[in-house]
């Protein structure tokens, strides 16, 4: 445990020489595959609700930022706790290795753990998980809203429309290859008359859909990280972590310093 200041800067000088090996060994393409793929079918299951909820969070946290600003503070303490999406395993895996790795964190909390029980350790590591994930939750937030303009011509979060709108087409094509004056006489035939569309159909393209832009939002986070890695990105936010960490630890020491 962490007494005095000097042995405060020196476990975070620890921590800060660590960061550059930290970085290597966790966030290249092998490794990021290698956490990600204990945990892929859960994380593929989260990844459409987390796309489809990041932009909205991102909108209300930006509206409650405003309205502290002109002093209403009550909206920001609402947002704060809003939770950014549904944990993925693969951020479970990077936070317990950012806590031991880097931070020297027992989770059994042996003496030898610098930290104290009173430092707000999971808050900061939620926030800095959910800062990398919005990356890629807001990347499969946008191929949504792309295939939604190319198919309906409009901005559309809403999965069953697109699927509806994949269905129409899929069945409006499929009739018309098939009509009896050739597929042009068929195509301009079904857009006066469109064909009526199964459900089974629509249920089914909702699937695939949904599996698309789980792959996708999958991907992002697979192939972010490593580019991240390459940009210092990591490195950055790290930094950030422990002087939000020694910020925390200076606060602490000062308020045990004035008790009796």
């Amino acid at each position: 445990m962490i007494h005095d200041i000097t042995e405060l800067e020196s476990y975070i000088e620890r921590c800060r020489r660590r960061i550059p090996d930290f970085v290597g060994a966790n966030f290249s393409l092998e490794q990021t595959w290698k956490l990600q793929r204990p945990t892929l079918w859960r994380d593929l299951a989260c990844a459409p609700i987390n796309s489809a909820w990041s932009l909205p969070h991102l909108a209300i946290h930006k509206v409650a930022e405003t309205a502290d600003k002109v002093g209403y503070p009550q909206l920001a303490r609402l947002a704060k706790r809003l939770p950014p999406g549904i944990k993925t395993g693969y951020q479970r895996q990077i936070e317990r290795r950012i806590r031991q790795d880097l931070l020297e964190w027992d989770p059994d909390g042996s003496p030898a753990t610098p930290l104290p029980a009173s430092l707000p350790l999971g808050d900061m590591l939620h926030k800095f998980s959910s800062g990398r994930a919005i990356v890629s939750d807001l990347a499969g937030t946008l191929v949504t809203l792309a295939t939604s303009w190319v198919l309906l011509g409009s901005a559309s979060l809403s999965l069953t429309n697109l699927a509806h709108a994949v269905a129409r087409k899929a069945t409006h094509d499929r009739k018309a290859s098939h009509f009896f004056l050739g597929k042009k006489a068929g195509a301009a035939f079904y857009n006066i008359f469109p064909p009526a569309v199964d459900e089974t159909t629509i249920w089914a393209t909702l699937a695939l859909l949904f599996a698309a832009l789980a792959a996708c939002g999958l991907a992002c986070t697979i192939l972010s990280d490593p580019i991240r890695k390459c940009l210092g990105f990591h490195r950055h936010r790290l930094e950030a972590l422990l002087d939000e960490v020694e910020r925390e630890l200076i606060v602490l020491s000062h308020k045990r310093a004035r008790q009796p």
